[in-house]
């Protein structure tokens, strides 16, 4: 639901588009003066403006100005007589989104209302495209087909469909975060926003402000309005990642949210209502935490509407070796390497590993092992984890392999002499490949001992 403010001095013309706009399903709010426009842009956040642009003492050029000072992502939309054409094109250049032309019908307005609305929405979704491609550990989608797992994916695909709030608990790593995005994608929300908020990440004294939003001048820092992630996410979903994070001072304010689905931007006299479904995920125990003081009974029960608990690594085995061999493909494909496949020792050594980082920790060994690897195949000697058993291998079982310990340093630098192997010595190449400057290669060859022109061909 939009949040629409209608600026017209006509009495008449006013209430009939504030009308049409609320019987469209949104919240419209109407006055008769830009004064009283710019008033209003200082107590609320609002998604649209529609302007008259002749107002008296305080013109429709005016609220624009003052609008896309407080906040520019709020949209404007400027009606003006058809001879005033020359002052609609300048309020366009001047950040205007459109105009319409008195007279115009209720459809006419709700179709430029409609395109402006929609355009605020795609700049939401940018942003929020822009914070997955910035994000290093943007996960893969879900495998497995054991049976404890295809019954968690059963679970899911059936509580999609609902609104209902669903906290996702499990280890570090199981793909808590995969399973909210694979709920988004099977619900009626599928096309719309989902928004990630990483409890853990934001300070206890700005969770108020990054969830619910602030008008400028609301404290010190706040230079203009900021709608929050709640309300960014309205119509869309909104993850709550390691909400066992959160602090105790700023727990009631999520359960107020949770309880009303309503916010109040800070420096915001009135409250705003928003259509959000809400998926939470911890990896802690919330009951002992209870028990301890340290979160509140309430929001669990809030949170805890449906529970879905996923299972460790460890609990489902025949799931270990698909699972590197759809993040061995995406690496090799990535890195520009030949592996293919694990050796039948290899898979022996991922299948008696006990994964305590579950599907993370298989991720990041099998990315090491698609760095270190010469040929098609991997094997146990590329396979890095510590403290794992591997079967006998025999004679020739390779340096460094599953069992021993190996130093980042030594990672290290045999990333760097298969990269130079690779790229013949080419140093430009390696840094690339590496995604280090050159500079920075020229330091670790210095610091290793490496001599990169002994690889050139």
């Amino acid at each position: 639901m939009a949040q629409l403010l209608v600026v017209e001095d006509q009495p008449a013309l006013r209430q009939t588009m504030t009308i049409a706009l609320s019987r469209a399903g949104h919240a419209v709010e109407g006055v008769g003066s830009g004064e009283e426009a710019l008033a209003r842009t200082q107590e609320t956040l609002y998604d649209l403006v529609i302007t008259d642009l002749r107002l008296g003492e305080v013109d429709g050029l005016e609220v624009l100005k003052g609008v896309k000072a407080r906040d520019a992502d709020t949209e404007v939309v400027v009606a003006t007589a058809y001879g005033s054409i020359d002052s609609a094109v300048e309020a366009i250049r001047a950040g205007a989104f459109d105009y319409v032309t008195k007279p115009f019908t209720p459809d006419q307005l709700l179709h430029v209302v409609d395109r402006a609305l929609e355009r605020r929405r795609l700049k939401t979704e940018v942003r929020y495209l822009n914070r997955r491609l910035e994000d290093p550990n943007d996960p893969p989608e879900l495998v497995g087909e054991s049976e404890r797992f295809q019954r968690v994916l059963g679970i899911v695909r059936e509580w999609a469909s609902s609104d209902s709030t669903i906290l996702v608990t499990g280890e570090t790593g199981t793909g808590k975060d995969l399973v909210a995005r694979m709920i988004q994608r099977l619900s009626p929300r599928a096309d719309e926003v989902f928004v990630v908020v990483n409890c853990a990440t934001i300070p206890s004294a700005l969770f108020e402000s990054e969830l619910f939003g602030h008008m400028k001048g609301a404290f010190s820092g706040a230079t203009r309005n900021r709608k929050g992630l709640a309300q960014e996410a309205d119509g869309g979903t909104l993850f709550l990642d390691e909400v066992g994070e959160l602090p105790m001072a700023v727990q009631p304010q999520l359960l107020r949210f949770l309880e009303t689905g309503e916010i109040r931007p800070i420096g915001q006299n009135r409250s705003v209502t928003v259509d959000t479904r809400v998926i939470a995920a911890t990896n802690r125990d919330l009951r002992a935490m209870i028990s301890e003081g340290t979160f509140r009974e309430d929001l669990y029960y809030r949170l805890n509407v449906l529970p879905l608990d996923l299972p460790p690594l460890r609990q489902r085995v025949e799931d270990i070796v698909p699972l590197a061999t759809r993040f061995l493909t995406r690496f090799a494909r990535r890195l520009g390497r030949q592996a293919e496949s694990f050796s039948q020792e290899a898979q022996e050594v991922l299948t008696a590993y006990g994964w305590p980082g579950n599907v993370r920790e298989l991720e990041n060994v099998v990315e090491r092992a698609v760095m270190l690897a010469r040929g098609a195949v991997i094997h146990p000697e590329h396979l890095f984890m510590p403290d794992a058993e591997r079967p006998d291998l025999g004679q020739g079982g390779g340096e460094g392999g599953v069992g021993d310990l190996i130093s980042l340093a030594e990672l290290e630098r045999r990333q760097i002499l298969a990269i130079l192997k690779r790229v013949s010595g080419n140093q430009k190449k390696a840094a690339s490949v590496l995604d280090i400057s050159k500079s920075t290669l020229w330091r670790k060859l210095k610091e290793y001992g490496i001599d990169a022109a002994s690889f050139a061909k």
